[in-house]
């Protein structure tokens, strides 16, 4: 199926920028449709999850000056046949979450590219909560004691709470 919108520049930005970073990833090369079509499927689990309201204000970076002309504003997609009802979707569930009268594919593929780039820039993010969980999660798989394991749970959850009322996560 062909789908021909118009788009704002910072999303062509986006799109060229997944283009390349899926083709790095692959190393092959990846049509705008078919970019379009892997950020829908990479991201289609967590959208009912989503905060759509918090999307566009997602920082990201973009840390090349990509050359767009003005054809690149009104991309044509080669899609498959079971993407389209995705973007359907994805815009309602978007025109819901933000409280809009109507939201168009554009809006819906910037929306969708600032979450997978979002999400791919800052999936090797370490955080505290998170090394505090994964250590707990391989010492309760240890052969230890049900008493043993919930006192480490209950010993994790007092420290998290102590740093969280502290400020320090």
């Amino acid at each position: 199926m062909k789908l021909q919108v118009r788009i704002a520049y910072e999303t062509a930005e986006m799109l060229e920028l997944l283009k390349e970073h899926y083709q790095e990833q692959n190393e092959i090369n990846f049509s705008k449709g078919e970019v379009l079509s892997k950020a829908i499927l990479d991201t289609y689990d967590m959208w009912k999850e989503t905060d759509w309201n918090r999307i566009l204000g997602l920082p990201i970076t973009i840390d090349k000056n990509y050359e767009i002309s003005s054809g690149a504003l009104r991309p044509k997609f080669q899609i498959s046949v079971n993407i389209e009802p995705k973007i359907t979707e994805l815009k309602k569930i978007i025109q819901q979450n933000v409280g809009a009268k109507y939201v168009t594919i554009g809006a819906a593929i910037k929306f969708v590219l600032r979450l997978v780039i979002y999400e791919l820039q800052n999936k090797n993010n370490v955080s505290t909560e998170s090394v505090i969980f994964d250590t707990l999660d391989k010492f309760t798989q240890n052969n230890m004691s049900t008493e043993t394991k919930e006192t480490l749970k209950n010993f994790v959850n007092e420290v998290m709470t102590k740093l969280e009322v502290n400020d320090l996560l």
